[in-house]
């Protein structure tokens, strides 16, 4: 394929609403990527590694319930109210409802767990603030934000997200500032605040925007069955990329979980042309999906070259751009320029994998995508037990690169088989 033709693709995939959606996340990943890098900068020079890998610990370990949060509630109602909007109190009022007990759960059993996971120089005190400030508030922002992409206002959602993360660095900023010894316990008050003042003004966006939550509690029951598959498939995707922190932090150094997690946040901050692709063209898989897999892969495809060119541009950049972190973010870090080159390569597998993902749940085939999304999570497990001790945040990056290499590789197989057979029925 010569590059006229790769240029006509790319052409013809942005135009009209999606590239309007497309630009309008971009721009807002943009700005948030280099608001969370600066957060990032200073919390991460303010902490000090061991400190850092505390914070980034306790946080990983909220990730892995935040799909959890909610329960699915806020796809369903991407799903339902992008075709109906006269849906929408119903669908809001029931996220929010599920959203809040289901959060308080996860808070407090993973407090009760704490004890057995982090090394007791981690206080309880910073472990509760920095749960509640990610499972409830965080959540708050997230579900806020999908119900305005309902109604397509995708730039009002793109708004919120600079927001919220405009206020974190704030907080990041008054930490270096204000507190000449800052602590996790400081930070973690800080940032339990500013997010509780993000989530409050994006749901009072939302209401003010759209309308105000009318829950009806008799409709929850079958939001939550069909939601659960969607938490399922996000948690085992939060496994894969945040379990080896807490376990590093656990059976190997708070150093070591400091020198990874930093390496891997650049990973998350350079993917923002790929969450913006997919964040645009999120609920376009299930319009086409509404077709068969035929149909969604055949909308798949239009997006290969454009993923293409970002797998080979990400790995590029962030093999060069390793040697530049301990400028960056002091000479402690310098163990983290080997991490991140070993890290490199999961942009790119990542753009593929989801591809394969959003065929598979446009399709309808979320059990499937499910599926190995949790086997691949299960595995992940297994290796970091083994490896970690072993080798330590080495150990953590070869989990990773091999979990997530299979998954790409069985997610694409289940996809060409569901087309083959479509093809064979419809012929």
């Amino acid at each position: 394929m010569n590059l006229s033709t790769i240029k006509s693709k790319i052409s013809s995939l942005f135009r009209k609403d999606l590239a309007r959606d497309t630009l309008w996340m971009l721009l807002a990943k943009v700005f948030r990527v280099f608001m969370q890098a600066g957060s990032f900068i200073i919390l991460a020079r303010a902490l000090g590694a061991e400190n850092y890998g505390s914070f980034i610990s306790v946080t990983a370990l909220g990730t892995l319930a935040f799909p959890f949060v909610g329960l699915g509630s806020d796809h369903i109602l991407i799903k339902y109210v992008s075709t109906d909007k006269n849906l929408f109190s119903l669908y809001w009022g029931n996220t929010l409802v599920t959203l809040f007990v289901s959060g308080a759960c996860f808070t407090t059993v993973l407090l009760l767990l704490s004890p057995m996971i982090f090394a007791s120089n981690i206080s309880l005190l910073s472990i509760f603030l920095i749960l509640i400030a990610n499972l409830i508030f965080l959540s708050l922002s997230e579900a806020s934000i999908k119900a305005l992409m309902s109604v397509y206002r995708v730039k009002k959602a793109a708004q919120l997200g600079i927001l919220g993360i405009g206020i974190k660095l704030i907080a990041a900023f008054s930490l270096a500032t204000l507190f000449p010894q800052p602590t996790v316990d400081t930070w973690a008050a800080l940032f339990l605040i500013s997010s509780a003042i993000a989530g409050g003004i994006s749901v009072f966006t939302v209401n003010k925007l759209i309308g105000y939550p009318k829950p009806v509690l008799s409709k929850l029951k079958p939001i939550v069955k069909e939601g659960i598959y969607f938490s399922i498939s996000g948690s085992a995707n939060n496994i894969n990329s945040n379990l080896d922190k807490t376990m590093l932090a656990s059976m190997s150094t708070l150093t070591a979980a400091g020198i990874y997690g930093s390496a891997y946040r650049f990973i998350q901050v350079g993917n923002i042309l790929l969450l913006s692709i997919f964040g645009a063209s999120y609920t376009r898989f299930f319009k086409h999906g509404a077709s068969g897999i035929r149909s969604s892969f055949g909308f798949a495809k239009r997006l290969l070259p454009v993923l293409g060119l970002y797998g080979v541009v990400s790995l590029l950049g962030y093999l060069i751009f390793a040697s530049f972190l301990p400028t960056i973010l002091g000479e402690e870090y310098r163990n983290a320029i080997e991490a991140l080159r070993w890290l490199a390569p999961l942009p790119a597998i990542a753009a593929f994998q989801h591809l394969a993902a959003n065929t598979l749940m446009g399709a309808g085939h979320q059990k499937a995508r499910s599926a190995v999304q949790v086997a691949s999570a299960l595995l992940n497990i297994g290796l970091n037990l083994w490896l970690i001790p072993l080798y330590s945040w080495k150990g953590a990056a070869w989990a990773t690169l091999i979990s997530d290499s299979l998954r790409l590789i069985f997610v694409w197989l289940i996809v060409f088989w569901l087309t083959r057979r479509a093809f064979k029925h419809e012929y």
